[in-house]
Parts: C-alpha cells; structure tokens; sequence
C-alpha cells in the first residue's frame, strides 16, 4: 500500500502529465490553469494570462471521518480562481501580485513584472513577481493542521526581496474570498463568537484560528484558518467583511461594524477575510517571509439530540521548561425537535491539564434556552502540567432538563517542547599565503538539532562576531525556517578577518518561537601580517624575461587597514629599462576602482609623470574619498609596463610611499623593492 507522500506525489505527478497533454483552445494557446493534490484537498493556481497567480483551495477526499465533504470548494473560484489576491502595499503604491484582471477583484491596482510563471516544484506551486523594487515570491503547498494533524490544509508563503539599493515600508494584505461547498455566507466561528458582521481582531487579542461551516450535525464542510502558531506570521489585522468591499479596496476599504455579510453593492451574502501584515522597512538585500494556513477544519463531532462539536490543537507541547496553552471550543446545536431548555455544557480534564485561569474560569457553562436549529459555541483556555507526555482525552458534557446529555471526548499528544542543540565549527588557527590570511573568507559551519518532542518553528541564527567583518552579500542572521524533531539544519557564514590578529572570539545565538539557546565562543588565532607596500613579480607572456621584451610589474598594498589614499614615486634604472608608451603604459591600481558599482566606479586617481633620462615615475596619487574607505586593503596601487633593454639583474624601487586611513591619517608601512633578472 503506498504511503501519504508517496500517493501524493503520484497524484501530482498524473496531473503534471496531464497538464503538459492538455492544450488550450484558445487562439493564442495559452497554458492551462496548474494543480496539487493530495487525498484531502487540492490547490489550484490560475495560469492563464489574466489573473495569472491568483489561487483557491478545494477538497479532493476531504475529512476522511466525514462522507459528503469530497469535492468541495473552500475559495470561490474553483478551477479558474480570480476573486482572491494579494496586495503588496510599497510607499504609497498598491501592487496586486499576479497578472493584471479585467474583473471587480483587483481592477485598479499596479502591477509589476513576471519573474517566474506559475510552476510545479516538487509538491509546490511556485510563482515570482518583481512588484516596482520588491521581488514577490508566492510558494503554495499542503502544511499539517493544528486541529487535525493531517496535511489536509493549505500553505500560502510569500517571500519578499528588497532589490534596490534604499529601504522601502512594506506590507501585505492577503484576502481570501470562503466559500464553503455552496455556501457563500457562513459564520466565522472565534472562541466563544461565531462572526456574521464586519468585525476586526488585533494582533494583541488575535484567536490561534477560525473554523467556519454550515451546519454542525450535517457540514457540507468545515473550513479553517490558521492565525497564530507554528510557522505561520500571525497578522497584525484580521477583518470579516463581505468580499465586495474587501476588494473593491486595494488596501483600506469601507469597513461598517455591524453590517451583515451581504455583498456590496447587491443582494447575496459573501462573505471574506482580509488578513494585513503592516508596513515595516525593508532594507536593502533584506528578505521577510509571511505564512498563513488554509484548509479543512479538525472538529470531534457527537450527534444527538445535541450535537456536540469539540475542537483544539491535536498537539501541544509542554514540560517543565515550557507550558504551551491552547484553547478548546466547544460547538453546541439543537438538533431535537424543540427547544432545549437550560442547557449547559460541562469540560472534563485529564491530571495532565488544567484551566489557565481556574479561580476565574468555571468548567461549567449554562446557556438558557437553545431554539431547534440554533448554534452556540463556548471555550476555554486550557494548559499542560508539565507532569508529563503522551496522549490524554479530555471530555465536554452537555446537558438540557428535557433532552439527554450528550458527550464528546477529543484527543490531545502532549509532547516535549522543541529544544535545539548547536554546534559551530570553524578553524583553529588561519595561516598566510601570499602575504594575504588563508583561507579568505573565513568559513564558519553551525548544525542545530532539534533534540526535543516537537517541530521547532520560525528559527533564526545570530553569529556574534565583534571582531570580524562580513563580505558584501554576507548577513549575521540566518532564516532556517522549521525544524522538525530529529532533524538538523546547517547554516555556513563567511567572515573576513582582515586588520585584525590575536585569539578572537565568535558565537551563535538561534532563536525558535518558543525559546533562545547560545552555543558556546568560538576561538580562531589570526596571525599578524605586517602592512606593506612592495613591487610584485613580474609578469610577461614568456617564461623569462629577455633584451627586447615587455613585461609588467605591479605595485602592491597589502594589510592596509582603514584605507583610504596612497602617494607613491617609483624608480628604475633607465639603462636596463624603459616604459616606451610613458603614461600610456601605466594602469591605474585596483585599489582605486569600485567594483561593487555597476558599472565599476573609477575613483580619484592623478595621472603620473614618467621620466625615462632619470628613471623615475613621479606623482603616483590615488583617493579612494571619504566615503569608500577599505577596512583592509589588498591589491595594486598602479601597475607599469616596461621594455626590458639590456640582460643582466635591475632593481623597481620604491623610493617614497605614503599611506592614509579614512580620516588621512598617515598609516605606517614597510616598503619592500625587488630585482629582476634580464637574460
């Protein structure tokens, strides 16, 4: 029998086939719209030339404790979705991720490049846009749920990039437009509150999740989001709204508390979530993920006269050191044949959990009368011991004086928190060749491993390295995403200790979203490399240097710290040699060129003076300025081409040299000459 990924993989490998089968009707052949599925639901993403990028979310098998849930929507839109998008709010400017629509969702917003059309990767559908300066990166795949633990929901990831060379504030509003079987009008079900107008939660107040269906001892299907936990970004806003005003607004909208779901501007009820991540800065090169969950709802159903639905995590993680609480909620409806009378509804704990709040939270609840039909919902906040681990069973009781109880139990695994053990490598000692550290950059290698219970989320890696510098490209901080129990995640960083010596020091802190772990210092021994500035070999196309021939000789710097200026005047003995173009043959130094621009930025150089009767080249200035100082420099201050004359053994001196920090300070500097032999 084959396994869950190994069916899943087969599901999307026959749509892949099917997919590259398949061709359009239309006239200019456009591709069909793409798709992943697994035994629970199916992702879609639109593929054609208008709303390129746009998504939605259906079951294939659905809840498999459940029949009637197959083939199912849970975003309008289903085989060619277009009433969900993203907004990527820069400045003061809206962009629309995707490709420009002609319809109500979207219209007016800007829309940027395509940078990668809509692909399969392994079991993703990958997409990018370059939206004004930001690369947009959406990644859609199946994620476990929170309630169910099955991988029967949705993963939406949107990695943006900064590509300019300034910061930008940033957000993204990410709207979902529900949609359950046919019913487009559900409540949201937070906690205690089942939702049926426009209202809005906070970060500070923001429920772990929302579950939405129709009807509880009959669902067509049960939908949910996931807002806070694991490796999802919890928003900073939620609105329920109707979808019409959602978006008709590319950021803001027109938002009525109290206004029931009914679409703006018509007569039907369609109701929509708008989810924001504010505006931050972005600087330059840096990169932010968002995560949200979509998918199917994991609800523990007892039917009766009343239907009993229970809900919460699948799993928590709990011990000594840390205690996770969560919230369970229990869903209540008359399904008899009159009205209910004094109902209440009673939780039941295992000795592994207790009331967050006990002196404050009864575990009974009394609710009056329940009309035939009618649903109410009721919670509690509940937390492990930390006595111990394991699966438990917690029970909710409910009860009216004219029908008989009803009870559901709902299993909960209480697992070890994650805990993650470091290790970071790198040498013992650098060594010098070529009158540079070796090796350059330095390599330094962490392994975390996740040694705890449970899947660690949102990790990050910080070297400290006070002492040591970062090559362009390089960053302090590592984003590693999740790390799975018994699972290790690397991360490499490449430091430059150039103008530095000594036993120096680096560390690592990594941060989960559940706790912070340092590793222990790090120490490397750098050696002393005295500043220098000397004449380097020769260099010709042969392989000696012969009465007649051209050769170059460079003039180096090497372990300068903090630099900035060089004057130099060379001399040579005009008999043996001779530089035959005068300042033609001589090349500006590397050290006063700016390669990090594009194109290469030439930097304030003086042309030299050559005499050939006294052999000398006189003059020699470069300024790299104030604001382009090297923390160490390494390269050629000018580079002079000459015609060997006569054989027999020179000397290129460097009969005076001075060396300047950023501040022009004078840097002191050995000055090393070098003979050359002449056959």
């Amino acid at each position: 029998m084959l396994s869950l990924s190994q069916r899943t993989k087969l599901l999307i490998t026959v749509i892949m086939m099917l997919a590259v089968c398949t061709t359009s009707t239309a006239a200019d052949e456009q591709e069909v719209n793409l798709e992943i599925a697994n035994e629970y639901i199916r992702i879609i993403i639109n593929n054609l030339e208008e709303n390129m990028g746009r998504f939605s979310v259906g079951t294939t098998g659905g809840d498999p404790d459940r029949v009637g849930d197959e083939n199912q929507h849970l975003i309008y839109g289903g085989a060619e979705p277009w009433t969900s998008y993203t907004t990527v709010r820069i400045g003061n400017q809206n962009w629309v991720y995707g490709n420009p629509t002609n319809r109500r969702a979207g219209r007016n917003g800007l829309y940027g490049e395509v940078v990668q059309p809509p692909t399969i990767v392994d079991d993703s559908l990958v997409s990018s846009w370059q939206l004004g300066p930001i690369l947009v990166t959406q990644t859609l795949t199946f994620a476990r749920s929170i309630t169910s633990g099955l991988m029967d929901t949705a993963k939406i990831e949107y990695q943006l990039v900064n590509t300019d060379s300034v910061a930008h504030m940033v957000g993204l509003r990410l709207v979902i437009d529900t949609m359950l079987g046919q019913n487009d009008g559900a409540p949201f079900r937070l906690n205690d509150r089942a939702i049926v107008t426009d209202t809005v939660f906070y970060r500070d107040q923001m429920p772990a999740f929302w579950q939405a269906f129709d009807s509880l001892s009959n669902p067509r299907v049960m939908s949910q989001g996931t807002l806070v936990g694991g490796e999802v970004t919890p928003p900073d806003r939620v609105y329920f709204s109707n979808w019409g005003s959602i978006v008709d607004g590319l950021w803001n909208f027109e938002f009525q508390p109290g206004r029931d779901f009914t679409r703006s501007g018509e007569f039907e009820l369609d109701s929509a979530i708008a989810m924001y991540w504010d505006q931050t800065p972005l600087a330059p090169n840096e990169t932010r993920t968002y995560v949200s969950y979509y998918g199917l709802g994991g609800v523990t159903i007892a039917p009766g006269e009343l239907s009993v639905g229970l809900t919460s995590p699948w799993q928590v993680r709990g011990d000594q050191r840390h205690r996770e609480s969560f919230t369970i909620v229990a869903y209540i409806q008359n399904t008899g044949q009159g009205e209910a009378r004094n109902v209440t509804a009673t939780l039941s704990l295992p000795p592994e959990l207790e009331l967050v709040n006990a002196s404050a939270t009864p575990l009974k609840r009394h609710f009056g009368s329940l009309d035939v039909n009618e649903t109410i919902q009721t919670s509690w906040q509940v937390i492990p011991t930390g006595n111990s681990s394991g699966t438990v069973t917690y029970q909710v009781q409910v009860d009216a004086e004219n029908s008989e109880s009803s009870i559901a139990n709902r299993n909960i695994e209480i697992v070890r928190p994650d805990y993650l053990d470091i290790k970071l490598e790198g040498p013992l000692a650098l060594g010098v060749e070529n009158e540079r550290l070796s090796p350059l950059p330095m390599k330094v290698k962490a392994e975390i491993t996740n040694i705890g219970g449970a899947a660690a989320h949102n990790v990050y890696a910080v070297l400290s390295h006070p002492m040591f510098s970062l090559p362009q490209g390089e960053h302090a901080v590592k984003h590693l995403g999740t790390i799975e129990p018994n699972k290790t995640a690397q991360a490499v960083w490449h430091l430059d200790p150039s103008g530095v010596s000594g036993q120096l020091v680096y560390s690592l802190t990594v941060y989960s979203d559940t706790d912070r772990y340092g590793s222990d210092p790090n120490f490397v021994i750098v050696p002393y490399i005295e500043p220098k500035v000397f004449v380097g070999e020769p260099q010709t196309t042969k392989s000696k240097i012969t009465a007649g021939e051209y050769f170059s000789v460079p003039i180096m710097a090497t372990n300068i710290p903090d630099f900035r200026k060089a004057e130099l005047e060379i001399g040579f003995d005009p008999t043996m040699v001779e530089i035959v173009g005068r300042t033609l043959d001589l090349t500006r130094g590397t050290l006063f060129v700016d390669p990090t621009r594009d194109p290469a930025k030439l930097l304030d150089w003086q042309t030299p003076i050559v005499d050939n009767i006294n052999g000398l080249v006189r003059g020699i200035v470069g300024d790299r300025g104030s604001d382009s100082p090297l923390q160490s420099a390494y390269g050629t201050l000018i580079t002079i081409h000459f015609r060997a004359k006569q054989s027999g053994t020179t000397e290129i001196k460097i009969n005076d040299v001075s060396v300047y920090d950023s501040k022009l300070y004078p840097i002191a500097v050995t000055a090393v000459n070098r003979k050359i032999v002449i056959e």
